[in-house]
């Protein structure tokens, strides 16, 4: 709905270029324009249209060299902020500098989590130049600046991981954390970003919560707090292409256990596919590994950890299959690859 009201403004726009002349009101329905001419140049175009009982009104003003886009919105879903967020490429034929600047009341991000007076700044002069956008209270960031040498420089955080993953269908099973990546940036689907998470926990109803649980059960400081869902750390790099999000080498920590895996996901399309490891006494080997005669059996980290295990996790639409190889964790991690050993 938010996509086909906006097309039709601009549709409306770009007629009235042709037809007009002079000042010019239009008004249907939930829909107000007015444009402003100047010597048979357009001015300025005020708009005020109301999407659902949410009221959507701001104006476009024209500059001999600049475009300054001014966009309020009272609410609206992040999936339907998705739809309608421009994502332009280079255009050689647009000799006009666009300033984009969107203030959103409150965009919802869950029934139970939402950000209030968030503030979008998007410059186009040709091509992509920098985007910045934050709500008022600094839950979430995100920017995309260019740098001295010419490339861009992604950076993200945002207070509640848990939401950021659910808004970007990635996962619904995480809980709270707190959230900071950074990056290089060479298009919309075209990036590489390191994702760093602290201090969360893992949703008690997800399907591989057994995994987690029964991975733990020998780390006696979080079985007699009862907290075998809460986690450290987690850093994932991050590398998209198209639709395609990969990662490699990502490592999860929480008490004595360390999870290590890789693999691909496609969000768009509900797919995933993951090879992991965990190694059950990670940090009891850790605590040891630098005693002479102990440090031949442990390994530098949780990939050739002496106790661990292998798993597969393959998801496909609303199925998600889980495969784990109880033999792997009597293979010392020495002698095998990890990330292999599914391929």
């Amino acid at each position: 709905m938010y996509k086909i009201l906006i097309f039709k403004l601009f549709f409306l726009f770009l007629i009235s270029l042709k037809l007009y002349a002079y000042d010019f009101s239009f008004q249907k329905d939930n829909i107000s324009i007015d444009i402003d001419f100047d010597y048979g140049k357009v001015k300025e175009i005020k708009f005020d249209i109301d999407i659902n009982g949410q009221r959507n009104f701001g104006l476009i003003n024209y500059h001999n060299d600049e475009i300054y886009i001014i966009l309020n919105t009272d609410k609206i879903s992040f999936n339907n902020f998705k739809k309608i967020f421009p994502k332009p490429q280079k255009n050689k034929k647009l000799t006009k500098k666009i300033n984009f600047n969107w203030e959103i009341s409150e965009m919802t991000i869950s029934d139970n989590y939402s950000l209030f007076s968030n503030k979008l700044n998007f410059i186009y002069d040709k091509g992509f130049e920098s985007l910045i956008f934050h709500d008022n209270k600094k839950e979430f960031e995100l920017s995309i600046l260019p740098q001295l040498e010419g490339s861009k420089q992604i950076y993200l955080f945002s207070k509640n991981a848990g939401q950021f993953f659910y808004a970007q269908k990635i996962s619904k099973n995480m809980i709270g954390g707190a959230l900071i990546g950074k990056g290089s940036f060479r298009k919309f689907d075209d990036f590489d970003l390191n994702v760093k998470v602290k201090d969360f926990s893992i949703d008690k109803n997800s399907k591989f919560y057994n995994l987690l649980f029964t991975s733990r059960m020998l780390d006696i400081f979080s079985v007699l707090q009862n907290n075998q869902d809460e986690f450290n750390y987690l850093e994932v790099p991050v590398f998209k292409k198209g639709k395609i999000y990969n990662f490699d080498h990502a490592i999860m920590l929480g008490g004595t256990v360390a999870f290590s895996f890789k693999g691909e996901a496609n969000p768009s399309e509900k797919t995933a596919s993951v090879n992991g490891t965990y190694g059950p006494l990670y940090l009891f080997e850790q605590n040891f590994k630098n005693i002479p005669f102990l440090s031949e059996l442990f390994g530098k980290n949780v990939e050739e950890s002496l106790l661990a295990a292998d798993f597969k996790v393959k998801k496909n639409g609303n199925k998600t299959d889980f495969t784990f190889n109880p033999l792997s964790i009597l293979t010392p991690g020495k002698t095998r690859n990890f990330f292999d050993i599914w391929e």
